[in-house]
């Protein structure tokens, strides 16, 4: 297992699977966040009950304010393959104000030390709940929840505090 990614630390070079137009692309997460400030938001999973209840849809409501305040785009990385993302983002983000990545492989989660296991809930190896702000692809800022379904620093509102 990976160390856990620090403030000052470039991203690691990962490809994440991202639909588009019907069909699986490969993105390199680095090369969508180079020369740009975004918001990365890691969740467990598509259409678990507090990531499609409460955590994605408060990003989904905030990034105009979010966008406004100086970041360029909102990614939205989980554990599922990219037609899972897919019609998770249709069913909570139909104007597409997110940008929702494919970490199926657990590439990022794994290079990064932001895996966790959840055998009791059946999810196996999942990417841990957190948000990082990234400036030019390096951690500007990262802040991870302790607990699975906790919602304690990882909100839409923690990012525009530090905007």
């Amino acid at each position: 297992m990976f160390r856990t990614i620090r403030v000052g630390e470039r991203i690691p070079p990962v490809q994440l699977g991202r639909m588009r137009h019907g069909a699986v692309r490969a993105e390199s997460l680095e090369a969508l966040c180079t020369g740009r400030r975004v918001v990365l938001v890691g969740l467990p999973g598509a259409f678990t009950p507090v990531c499609s209840g409460t955590h994605v849809p408060d990003f989904v409501q905030k990034a105009p304010q979010l966008k406004a305040s100086g970041f360029s785009e909102i990614f939205c990385l989980a554990a599922n393959d990219p037609w899972a993302l897919e019609d998770w983002r249709v069913t909570l983000d139909p104007e597409e104000r997110l940008t929702f990545l494919s970490d199926g492989n657990l590439d990022f989660a794994r290079k990064t030390g932001l895996t966790r296991h959840d055998r009791d809930l059946f999810l196996g190896e999942r990417c841990r709940r957190f948000v990082m702000v990234l400036n030019n692809a390096v951690v500007e800022k990262l802040s991870v929840e302790a607990e699975l379904a906790a919602i304690t620093c990882t909100r839409a509102t923690d990012v525009m505090l530090d905007a």
